[in-house]
């Protein structure tokens, strides 16, 4: 037997520490780096982009307001970069439709690029497991790296881990998945009325319910317009000219997610989910779906991604057996991470409720917008989505939801900011994540130019900030 001693190997320090290399973190390390703070990102793999580029989670969603009017800043950066250096290097040079955003390698290099720039560095395979915390402000934290363990000092410190990660080790107050009685407010105000009519809400109003887990996967030779229809449907067996008994004849009938209940089309997220790639030959899937798995505990996380994994195979077998425009189509490649999407959000200052999505709330001094629709995947799988439109152009954030509530110097960006279960499913999304995150890192910055704690940096400094570099607050 062998005795492990963790020994600290090196301490760096800095005034803004990232966690986490995401689309939300690498934008709160550049925003901060741009303000003049010297800025440290840690990511745990060996690349930027995290579910967006090691997920295959293409396009990025939500860059601009319901009318299309851009929402300017990092958004629109690296959107714009993206989309040049896709149409020249990736694009199958036709003029079918297809989206030039839909490019997770050139994505990749674009968020390399923009964070290097600014000055901003990054630590690739260092993994977060451990923080320091005097009073109400955390002094240091610790991540694992193959040389050993190292410390990391800093003024204020960014979560953008998705999984809230920091804000759990550090000690700061934290929720998971729903809270009782949540789901209400999409029936109060008009959503999914017949989901959560009469007795059938009382299953949603159980405490902690998640989203489930999904892989995305890449199919090339898909003639996407044939398959179009067909796409975020139910599907009986007559609509794709089968039988029941022919489907369970199918080699792949019975295993995960796709067991025949009834008479419509089994499968794991009850459609066919395809989005249009940068080539028009190319189709994003969206297709896979495993419930009750917990992305921030290590059992249920690792039975997630074997569930997950074997499912991707059977997709494609579905795809090419039962849906048109996918006859002569090739399996390309999978995510290489399991894509969760949600866990732990930190409890802020404010709490974005699903009404003030929904109902479009404006706030004095915004911090970021967000525009995409409530977008939940069913926690129970009684549904394809529950959810829908919000009611305006945009909904504002204010910067107490990207503060936390019980420690000065931690604020949070990306999926896990301060939102309940319903607003969370708007504020995922990639797009609304990059403004998230650079309203996080301009404002660590700006508290290290006053010298106070994120906690007491003034909203309207921050609104002022982010005016001044583009961001659409006006």
């Amino acid at each position: 037997m062998s005795n492990v001693t963790l020994n600290v190997y090196k301490t760096i320090s800095c005034d803004t520490l990232v966690a986490g290399g995401g689309v939300s973190g690498v934008a709160a390390a550049i925003a901060s780096a741009r303000h003049g703070a010297k800025t440290v990102l840690l990511e745990s793999g060996g690349c930027l982009g995290g579910q967006a580029t090691l997920g295959l989670v293409t396009p990025l969603d939500a860059r601009t307001d319901t009318t299309g009017r851009s929402f300017g800043g990092l958004i629109a950066e690296i959107a714009e970069m993206t989309v040049a250096l896709s149409k020249e290097y990736c694009s199958s040079g036709d003029e079918g439709a297809h989206s030039d955003i839909a490019s997770p390698h050139i994505l990749k290099y674009v968020l390399l690029k923009l964070l290097t720039e600014s000055g901003a560095e990054v630590s690739f395979h260092t993994v977060l497991i451990g923080a320091d915390k005097q009073d109400d402000e955390i002094t240091a934290v610790y991540a694992a790296t193959k040389s050993g363990i190292v410390k990391y000092e800093a003024k204020n410190y960014v979560d953008a881990t998705g999984d809230a990660q920091l804000t759990y080790l550090s000690g700061a107050d934290y929720r998971l998945g729903s809270e009782p009685g949540v789901f209400r407010q999409l029936s109060d105000e008009g959503l999914n009325k017949a989901h959560f009519s009469e007795n059938k809400y009382d299953a949603y109003s159980e405490n902690g319910l998640l989203q489930p887990v999904s892989i995305f996967l890449l199919m090339g030779g898909v003639d996407v317009d044939r398959a179009w229809p067909l796409n975020n449907k139910d599907l009986h067996f007559g609509d794709l000219g089968i039988t029941k008994e022919r489907f369970l004849n199918w080699k792949f009938a019975g295993s995960c997610g796709f067991e025949v209940t009834n008479d419509r089309i089994p499968m794991p997220q009850g459609r066919v989910l395809i989005t249009r790639s940068n080539r028009h030959d190319v189709a994003v899937i969206n297709m896979s779906r495993v419930l009750h798995i917990d992305g921030s505990d290590t059992d249920s996380l690792n039975r997630g991604e074997l569930l997950a994994q074997a499912q991707v195979i059977s997709i494609v077998d579905f795809l090419k057996t039962f849906i048109p425009g996918f006859e002569n189509s090739f399996y390309l490649q999978s995510g290489f991470t399991l894509g969760v999407r949600e866990t732990r959000r930190m409890i802020g200052k404010y709490t974005l409720s699903g009404l003030d999505a929904i109902q479009c709330r404006k706030f004095p001094y915004p911090a970021a917008r967000g525009s995409y629709i409530i977008d939940i995947h069913d926690p129970l799988g009684k549904a394809r989505a529950i959810g829908g439109s919000i009611k305006g152009a945009f909904y504002d954030i204010p910067y107490s939801a990207l503060v936390s509530r019980n420690v000065k110097n931690l604020l949070s960006a990306g999926r896990c900011i301060s939102a309940d279960h319903i607003a969370h499913a708007s504020t995922r999304i990639q797009g609304t994540a990059i403004l998230t995150g650079q309203a996080a890192g301009t404002a660590s910055a700006l508290c290290m130019i006053s010298g106070i704690p994120a906690q007491s940096l003034p909203d309207k400094d921050l609104h002022e900030a982010l005016l001044k570099d583009g961001v659409y607050l006006d």
